[in-house]
C-alpha cells in the first residue's frame, strides 16, 4: 500500500473515535513515528510504497488507539516547551498548561536571578525540573517523585536533553523533611477528586498513572497540606511555592495557604481558568 491509502484507510478506521480536527494531528504523529518522515515529507512522499513491517505498525498502533491507549504512549513521546520528553504509562503526558507554571518561575527568577535552589515535587517525566534548568542553567534543581518508574523516565529524559538534575524517591506524604533548603518550591500534584473520574476521557482514566491524578474526595488538597507544611521547614528567606491547581479549587488553596501563613496569589491559564499558585510566607 501507498502511504496515502494507508492515511486514508486509518482516517476511516480512527474516525468512530476521533473528531476530524483532532485526528489529523495524530495521524501526522504516527505517520512520522513509523516512517520517520515530517509533515513535508509527508506530503513529498504520499505516494510512497509503505513496506510490510510499517503497515503492521500501522496496524497495532490503530488497535492500540481504538482501545484508547494515547498517541504519546504510543510513540513514547511527548512535547513540553519546544523539546522532547520520553512517555510511558508510569508518568502522566506533559499538558499545555503546565508550562504556564514554568513560565511564571522563569519570570520570577528574571527579577530575583537565575541561581534559585529549585525542588519539584512530583516530577513524573522530569518535564518541569528540566525545562527549568534549561530555562535557568545556574539554578541547582532537584526532583522528586514516589514512583520508582518515573524517576527513571525523567533520569533518562535529564541524560537526553543534558540538564543536570538531583533525583530523589520519596514518599511526600510519608516524609519530615525535604532534602535541602530551596528558594523554589514547585509542584503539580495529584488534585483530581475520585468522583470525577467516571466524567473524564477513557486514555485518561485507563492509561495515565492514576496516582499521579487523583485524590480522596473527603481530601482533595492532600498533597497541597504536606508540601505547604515542609515548604516552611525548607524554604528559604522570600522563599516560593509554586503550584498546578484544580480549576475550581482557587478559594480553596489561597484559604488553605492563608491559614498556613502564606501570602497566596492565583493565576488564570490561557483557557481564563484559575489553573496556578504562587505563595510566600508571612513575616512573622
Amino acid at each position: 500500500m501507498r502511504l496515502n491509502e494507508i492515511k486514508q484507510s486509518l482516517k476511516k478506521q480512527l474516525a468512530v473515535q476521533f473528531e476530524s480536527v483532532e485526528l489529523n494531528p495524530i495521524l501526522s504523529i504516527l505517520i512520522e513515528h513509523v516512517t520517520g518522515w515530517d509533515q513535508v515529507q509527508q506530503v513529498i512522499h504520499k505516494d510512497d510504497s509503505i513496506s510490510a513491517p510499517q503497515q503492521l505498525a500501522f496496524e497495532k498502533a490503530a488497535e492500540a488507539l481504538l482501545a484508547g491507549r494515547p498517541i504519546q504512549y504510543i510513540t513514547g513521546k511527548a512535547w513540553f516547551m519546544g523539546e522532547a520528553y520520553a512517555v510511558n504509562d508510569q508518568v502522566l503526558i506533559p499538558r499545555p498548561e503546565t508550562e504556564e507554571l514554568v513560565e511564571w518561575v522563569i519570570e520570577y527568577a528574571a527579577i530575583k536571578g537565575n541561581a534559585l535552589r529549585i525542588l519539584d515535587i512530583g516530577t513524573g517525566s522530569g518535564c518541569i525540573a528540566i525545562a527549568l534548568k534549561k530555562a535557568l542553567p545556574e539554578a541547582t534543581v532537584s526532583a522528586i517523585d514516589i514512583s520508582t518508574g518515573a524517576i527513571k523516565i525523567a533520569q533518562a529524559n535529564a541524560e537526553a536533553l543534558k540538564a543536570e538534575i538531583e533525583f530523589t524517591c520519596l514518599d511526600i506524604l510519608n516524609t519530615a523533611f525535604l532534602p535541602g533548603q530551596y528558594d523554589v518550591i514547585i509542584s503539580n500534584p495529584p488534585y483530581i477528586p475520585m468522583q470525577e473520574m467516571k466524567n473524564m476521557e477513557l486514555q485518561v482514566t485507563d492509561h495515565e498513572p492514576n496516582i499521579a491524578l487523583f485524590v480522596p474526595d473527603e481530601d482533595p488538597l492532600v498533597f497541597y497540606k504536606a508540601i505547604a507544611r515542609l515548604a516552611k521547614l525548607h524554604l528559604s528567606t522570600n522563599g516560593q511555592l509554586f503550584f498546578e491547581i484544580h480549576y475550581d479549587q482557587g478559594d480553596a488553596m489561597i484559604a488553605l495557604l492563608e491559614e498556613m501563613h502564606f501570602h497566596a496569589e492565583l493565576r488564570a491559564d490561557l483557557f481564563e481558568k484559575d489553573r496556578m499558585v504562587r505563595a510566600s510566607l508571612k513575616p512573622r
